[in-house]
C-alpha cells in the first residue's frame, strides 16, 4: 500500500507536467498528433528541433495565410493532419490570379483539383492530396506568413527570420514525422 504522501506527490507531478505542456503548447490536450514547425539547416532538416508544436487531432485543419509577394493579395492554404500522409492539402483560396497560383484544374500526383470561381474569388479543392511535409521560405513582414492550428495563431516571423527555410510537419504520438 502506498504511503499517505505518495498520492499528493503523484498528483503534484501530474499538475507540474500539465503546466509545462500548457506553457509550451498552450494546451494540455495532446490529441493524437502534433503539428510542428522547424527551421531547415545546412546540415539536415532532421537535426533542427521544432520552434513550434501544437497538439491536434487527426483530421484537424491547419491554415497558412500570407500576402502574395508579387500581386500583394491574400492567399489562404488549408492543410489537414493525416495519420497516414502527415500533412494533406485540402484547399487554396485567393481573390486574384498571381504568379504560381493555379488558373484552372490541375492534376498533381494523380489527384485532379477542382477549381471554382465564387463571389469572393477562387477556391481550389485539392481533395486531401497527401503531401507528407511542406518546406517553404518565410517571407518578409509584408508577406507575413501565419499559421492557425489547434486554436493558436503562429506568426512565422516571430520564430525565425525572413528568408529562413522551414518545414511544416505532423508527428503522430506513436512516432516521428510522417513524410
Amino acid at each position: 500500500m502506498r504511503s499517505p504522501s505518495a498520492l499528493p506527490r503523484a498528483a503534484g507531478a501530474l499538475v507540474a507536467a500539465a503546466v509545462v505542456l500548457l506553457t509550451v503548447t498552450g494546451s494540455v490536450d495532446t490529441g493524437t498528433a502534433w503539428f510542428s514547425v522547424r527551421p531547415l539547416t545546412d546540415r539536415s532538416a532532421d537535426a533542427a528541433p521544432p520552434v513550434a508544436q501544437v497538439p491536434l487531432a487527426v483530421g484537424d485543419r491547419i491554415e497558412l495565410t500570407h500576402t502574395h509577394s508579387v500581386h500583394r493579395r491574400p492567399v489562404y492554404e488549408v492543410f489537414s493532419a493525416s495519420a497516414e500522409a502527415g500533412l494533406a492539402m485540402e484547399e487554396m483560396r485567393f481573390d486574384a490570379h498571381g504568379a504560381n497560383l493555379p488558373s484552372g484544374p490541375e492534376t498533381i500526383d494523380g489527384v485532379t483539383t477542382t477549381f471554382v470561381r465564387d463571389g469572393s474569388g477562387y477556391v481550389v479543392d485539392h481533395h486531401g492530396r497527401p503531401l507528407g511535409t511542406v518546406r517553404m521560405v518565410v517571407g518578409t513582414a509584408d508577406v507575413d506568413h501565419r499559421l492557425a492550428a489547434g486554436g493558436r495563431e503562429i506568426r512565422l516571423l516571430d520564430l525565425v527570420g525572413p528568408g529562413t527555410g522551414v518545414e511544416l510537419y505532423v508527428q503522430t504520438t506513436s512516432g516521428g514525422p510522417i513524410r
